[in-house]
């Protein structure tokens, strides 16, 4: 099975230090599915998948979050930052989470498709690194 995030949930869940009923109400799941995102046995859904995300790059990031945008790194144009929600919303740091943003010229259809788009960026490989 492949995986669409960075890390998984267990390892997100031990960066954390959380224990499985507390990762379970941060998610707002049952502590059945975080044991079956953490052995594998089930996908967490698209919300699911966002939020580990979320949780993983704030606990990294902390509040040098905000000093990074995703329109000065990926220097995009400034008609192609005008259809962006990022950019719009002043939002850069949540390029990845938000829907309706314009990475490559067009928004993505699904959260799959993102994903995919967002795996390969630069910018969000930056967010997921550890802050210094």
């Amino acid at each position: 099975m492949a995986r669409t995030a960075p890390a998984g949930a267990a390892d997100i869940r031990a960066e954390l230090g959380l224990t499985q009923r507390e990762f379970a109400q941060l998610l707002g799941v049952s502590i059945r599915a975080v044991h079956s995102y953490e052995q594998r046995w089930r996908t967490p859904s698209p919300s699911v998948q966002r939020m580990l995300l979320l949780l993983q790059i704030t606990h990294r990031r902390g509040a040098s979050l905000r000093k990074l945008v995703c329109w000065k790194e990926k220097k995009c144009a400034l008609d192609c930052r005008k259809q962006c929600i990022a950019y719009r919303s002043r939002q850069g740091h949540l390029c990845w989470f938000l829907t309706g943003t314009f990475c490559s010229g067009k928004p993505a259809k699904t959260w799959a498709e993102k994903w995919r788009q967002c795996s390969r960026c630069s910018f969000m490989k930056k967010l997921l690194r550890r802050a210094r």
